[in-house]
């Protein structure tokens, strides 16, 4: 009995087998679940009496921006038919994105609700609806619908968010038979951007952005360099957005950002579920320990955050010319951690890669802070032993000259890292 009991779990747990999520399972159990999360957080002080301002023009976004501190340089516009407003987005009134390392905010000229997704300590991604009509107690409510694109085949069966590049026709719709793209950091550029604007200062990159197909059986998108949104007046009015550009910079950290939130919960809740069913095992079985099964699990769900976060993988910049406004770096890097000579995980370079130095700002998220307390102390040793260390694996060795200074940036600002 004990033996068909070991061998049920250790298929259910196989990595790849896995065809459905684990977040309506114990002991995650997602809908019934307690948030904790930056929206959460907000509504209970909107509950004490902290109050949002209302704007004539764009109702509560930018109260909400502001009160957790989404700088509105972090504006990008899609106007593919790819969310909850698909039927009134289009490349004449294009959906805009705001986001800090925790939080997304989309914004839809006339839409009834402003959408908002958020990394949640306990629940992954948690996705919310806020009314656009005057309140004198707006309140954010929890939207579990999302769920049915958010916790898919693209999000690893776990709630979650993703960036797709499409190749849209001339109403924003996707040509299906063209296919699409799921993208992050290691996405080819010339494959991104499909039905969304791109500006920028510089660009000298081919991509999919600023145009559409002609439905002539081709479906090849020839890119329209832009600077600014006026230079694509073409298509929209942008004096109805909160600033006049949709950043390659503010596109190019989105990207990364979204897959890093998605595999800290992929993995947290496969991490979950395996320590949940040891110590079901162990129980059973009399016994107590780490079982040989469990000890996988947390171990591949550590390197793979490791790869990740370190941007094994990341595509090259270093052959392209890539300079945004700069403000999206600038606002996105105040006030976040630095250590004693100045230096941040928020750095931006895009010179060579995104960042300065190559290790994701997500360590500081609520993703990874919710992680569970035997994968996290797992990732951050052997991110302290990586970084330490004096060799480097072949997939890190871009990491040679950085490493030194990544560790003195976590011992001086991240207390588990620290700690570990």
């Amino acid at each position: 009995m004990f033996r068909s009991l070991l061998f049920s779990i250790s298929i259910l747990l196989a990595p790849g087998l896995q065809a459905e999520g684990f977040y309506e399972r114990a002991p995650i159990d997602y809908e019934n679940g307690k948030e904790d999360n930056e929206i959460s957080r907000l509504q209970e002080k909107l509950n004490k009496g902290f109050e949002l301002e209302y704007d004539e023009k764009h109702g509560y976004l930018p109260a909400v921006l502001k009160a957790l501190d989404i700088p509105v340089s972090s504006q990008t516009l899609v106007f593919s038919k790819t969310s909850l407003h698909r039927k009134i987005i289009s490349p004449d009134e294009p959906r805009a994105l705001y986001f800090n390392e925790n939080t997304y905010i989309g914004w839809v000229q006339d839409a009834d609700v402003l959408e908002i997704g958020v990394a949640d300590k306990n629940l992954g991604a948690v996705f919310y609806v806020l009314d656009q009509s005057k309140s004198k107690k707006p309140e954010f409510e929890r939207d579990d619908t999302c769920l049915s694109c958010h916790a898919s085949g693209r999000t690893g069966n776990e709630p979650g968010f993703f960036i797709r590049s499409v190749v849209p026709d001339d109403e924003g719709e996707p040509i299906s038979r063209a296919g699409e793209d799921r993208v992050n950091h290691t996405t080819p550029l010339e494959d991104r951007w499909g039905g969304w604007f791109v500006t920028a200062e510089e660009l000298s990159i081919s991509h999919r952005g600023n145009d559409v197909a002609e439905d002539d059986g081709v479906y090849k998108i020839e890119s329209k360099p832009a600077k600014k949104l006026s230079d694509l007046s073409e298509f929209f009015d942008s004096s109805h957005y909160l600033t006049d550009t949709s950043d390659i910079e503010a596109l190019l950290a989105l990207e990364h950002q979204v897959e890093m939130h998605n595999l800290l919960v992929q993995t947290k809740f496969r991490s979950m579920h395996a320590l949940h069913n040891e110590k079901v095992i162990n129980e059973a079985l009399g016994e107590t320990g780490r079982r040989d099964l469990t000890k996988r699990i947390l171990n591949n769900a550590a390197d793979e955050i490791i790869d990740y976060m370190l941007f094994a993988e990341e595509v090259s910049l270093g052959k392209m010319v890539i300079k945004g406004d700069k403000k999206f770096s600038r606002d996105f890097s105040k006030n976040k951690p630095k250590s004693s000579n100045g230096k941040s995980l928020y750095d931006f370079d895009f010179s060579k890669r995104i960042l300065d130095l190559p290790c994701s700002w997500g360590i500081y998220s609520d993703s990874f802070e919710g992680l569970p307390v035997e994968l996290k102390e797992l990732v951050l040793q052997k991110l302290k032993s990586l970084l330490k260390g004096s060799e480097l694996p072949d997939k890190f060795i871009h990491l040679r000259k950085h490493k030194g200074e990544i560790h003195k940036i976590l011992m001086e600002t991240h207390k588990a890292y620290r700690e570990v």
